[in-house]
């Protein structure tokens, strides 16, 4: 698995729409976790792991610190922005080997899987950033 910059594709029509369907519903949503669950913490980082099946929506969620995504399994995962954010909605194919991404601390978002495959990954989140 090797460190890539995501390929972002065009969002099809109708999943625009679901993505913003749920932007609307959920606009309320308190800021829950980065991921599912953490599985390793010390002074420097905190490792999450995260699923999502076909469909499902994370939690809204900021990243405070900068993060590392290693991702293990999935085909297309979306980032979902509050209304008024730097940016509206993209969404990402993954690449059938995983693959290891840098996250800038700032952005809020709910991750969807856009895709047809479970969608696998830890995040390693950096403490001191």
């Amino acid at each position: 698995m090797k460190h890539t910059t995501p390929e972002i594709v065009d969002i099809p029509p109708e999943m625009r729409e679901k993505m913003l369907t749920h932007r609307k519903e959920h606009a309320n949503d308190p800021l829950g976790g980065v991921a599912d669950r953490v599985i390793f913490e010390d002074d420097k980082v905190r490792i999450w792991d995260m699923n999502l099946e076909p469909g499902q929506f994370s939690a809204l969620h900021r990243h405070d610190h900068d993060y590392y995504l290693v991702i293990q399994s999935g085909d297309y995962v979306a980032a979902v922005l509050p209304e008024g954010g730097p940016t509206d909605m993209y969404l990402c194919k993954v690449p059938p080997q995983g693959n290891t991404v840098a996250v800038p601390k700032g952005e809020t978002e709910w991750a969807y899987n856009a895709g047809k495959e479970t969608y696998s990954e830890y995040l390693i989140e950096l403490k001191n950033t």
